[in-house]
């Protein structure tokens, strides 16, 4: 293969020659080379123009005759980087070469990390690489050493971050500051959305022909204006641990169930989220009922978070607080995996454009919360309803069920298949804004608390 020509390199200098001033200055690489598809971070920028500034004359700008001799010793270093990896020395580089090549350097990459790296300089993705597509881009990555140009823990920078973030995988903030920024994140997103809330626990319980927002409204209204917020105190006192264990759960799972930690697939960020979700909800679950009582009973009933507790298990007995825990752990499966799921995926997938130096805004933040919650929802509302049914069974004048499939067999016959989402609207009204509130309140606990915590 011959080397580089003055044309070649000329057309290179050019595109990163924003101003077109016959000269490159640091701002204007960063520039050239978001322009051609490379996004490096801050100590990738610095690495590699300190490189180039070897060539300086001392005006702090490289002409083309100084950029053309870095080239140079750069095809030079990159020549001696694919020879020594291409053991057969048939002018190609395949997964297996470049694998052994890492080894011997003490880097370990699976093969999808491998792959994935390759495909990225193979225009015509027959699976091996020659010099002259090796050469191509990484001409101006931050340095030519086999193990920064494979190595997963480089490749954010070196390849446009086409790799699935580290915190897919698991949080790179400590156990503390995940478990404080979880609640956190629900005790602001819960009490700001308390109202829908109680709007649609009310409709979700009640079996009245006719129920519709404006009628729910007006019966809680007539309560007085705080009867919005009736029973956000255990909502409160049961989210703070919930939305913890929530996050906590979620990157332990990760933790254990990703089998490629550079490549974590969809279907492994599913189950994670539906394990997180169980777990975080069979553990504050007698909270959930005590919640929902507070919210439907009349006043008086109950004197409190503690004396709702402790009626129903002497009225009731102690399994009474867990009324309904099959059908929320069956819903809290494509309800928590598919919402955490979605938006693990989008928050991937803006790393993937954007790189990882330019985090989301916080309405990009929001706009990817609404988004999952909204699917999550739509999957999981038929049992969220159910559940409602049975936690407020055992109150005055609310039909009694024993179980899951009596529930379903009633709704079916009075209400219809429709009967499974009374109450939606309502659900829309308090889901979606609380999750996304909830996700972009939890990235900003997570910078505070990271800060005392990590």
């Amino acid at each position: 293969t011959e080397g580089l020509t003055d044309g070649e390199i000329r057309r290179v200098f050019d595109a990163l020659d924003v101003d077109k001033s016959e000269q490159i200055t640091r701002v204007e690489l960063g520039d050239g080379l978001r322009a051609i598809g490379l996004r490096p971070n801050e100590a990738a920028m610095s690495e590699l123009w300190e490189a180039m500034m070897a060539q300086d004359s001392g005006d702090g700008a490289l002409s083309f005759q100084e950029f053309r001799s870095f080239c140079r010793d750069r095809e030079s270093e990159l020549r001696a980087t694919f020879d020594s990896m291409d053991l057969d020395q048939d002018g190609k580089l395949s997964v297996e070469e470049v694998g052994r090549a890492l080894r011997r350097y003490g880097v370990e990459a699976t093969p999808s990390t491998i792959t994935r790296n390759m495909s990225l300089l193979d225009p015509n993705k027959d699976g091996v690489l020659t010099f002259d597509e090796f050469r191509r881009l990484s001409l101006l990555l931050p340095n030519a050493e086999v193990e920064k140009l494979f190595s997963s823990s480089e490749e954010q920078f070196n390849y446009g971050y086409y790799s699935i973030p580290k915190s897919d995988t698991k949080s790179q903030h400590s156990a503390g500051t995940v478990f404080c920024s979880g609640g956190m994140a629900g005790l602001i997103s819960r009490t700001v959305t308390a109202p829908a809330d109680r709007i649609k626990v009310t409709m979700q319980a009640s079996t009245e022909q006719g129920t519709t927002v404006g009628s729910t409204i007006r019966q809680i209204v007539k309560q007085g204006p705080l009867s919005f917020w009736k029973g956000n105190g255990a909502n409160v006192v049961k989210i703070i641990p919930e939305s913890g264990v929530k996050f906590f759960a979620n990157d332990f799972f990760r933790e254990q169930i990703v089998s490629d930690k550079e490549n974590v697939m969809a279907h492994e960020r599913l189950l994670a989220g539906s394990c997180a979700g169980v777990t975080a909800q069979t553990l504050i679950y007698p909270m959930e009922v005590v919640k929902t009582r507070l919210a439907l009973a009349p006043e008086g009933l109950y004197s409190g978070i503690a004396g709702c507790a402790r009626k129903v298990v002497r009225d009731e007995g102690f399994l009474s607080l867990y009324k309904g825990l099959g059908a929320s752990n069956v819903g809290i499966i494509p309800y928590a995996g598919v919402d955490l799921a979605v938006y693990g995926t989008l928050k991937a997938r803006w790393r993937e454009e954007n790189g990882p130096d330019r985090p989301p805004e916080w309405y990009h933040m929001l706009l990817m919360g609404a988004t999952s919650s909204f699917v999550g929802q739509v999957c999981a509302y038929p049992l969220q309803l159910i559940r409602t049914r049975l936690q407020s069974a055992g109150l005055p004048g609310r039909k009694q069920y024993t179980g899951m499939g009596h529930v379903v067999r009633e709704v079916l016959q009075e209400e219809g298949p429709r009967g499974f989402y009374r109450g939606i609207s309502a659900n829309f009204m308090k889901g979606i804004p609380a999750v996304a509130i909830g996700y972009v309140a939890y990235e900003k606990s997570c910078n505070l608390f990271c800060q005392y915590l990590d």
